[in-house]
């Protein structure tokens, strides 16, 4: 799937990886004027339940706040499957997110592949079980 808005403000591109490893590329612009679209990509990729969600924003060259409450919603509606945020080097992502603690709140990559390799839920909820315990 590929989509834009507007004279090529944001495109997504969407991939199936294995084992039910799902990836949505963002690049260009993420504001109050494409938000939406993402929000739908997001909600029809959920409906086929895949075991996890990588969301590469990488590549924007702009985020406003209509945007990070669009990863917001994303995050809160992923439920079972596991959203995983590629940020990428660039400030603009990184430092919003960070400013806006959203980076506390989701489970962020720098790398595709680092987020590729973060294993799967099973793992993810023996790791957090064995750090609460732990602590």
């Amino acid at each position: 799937m590929s989509t834009s808005s507007g004279p090529e403000r944001l495109r997504l591109v969407r991939t199936r990886g294995e084992s039910g490893v799902v990836e949505l590329v963002l690049s260009g612009e993420l504001d109050s004027g494409t938000a939406s679209k993402v929000v739908r990509a997001v909600a029809q990729i959920l409906a086929t339940e895949p075991e996890a969600l990588i969301l590469d924003v990488s590549d924007l060259s702009f985020l406003s706040v209509a945007g990070v409450r669009a990863i917001g919603t994303a995050h809160a509606a992923a439920g079972a499957a596991r959203l995983r945020v590629v940020t990428g080097e660039r400030p603009v992502v990184r430092e919003f997110l960070h400013a806006t603690r959203f980076d506390a709140v989701l489970d962020c990559y720098r790398t595709r592949s680092s987020a590729v390799a973060a294993g799967s839920r099973a793992e993810f909820v023996s790791h957090a079980r064995a750090a609460w315990d732990a602590s």
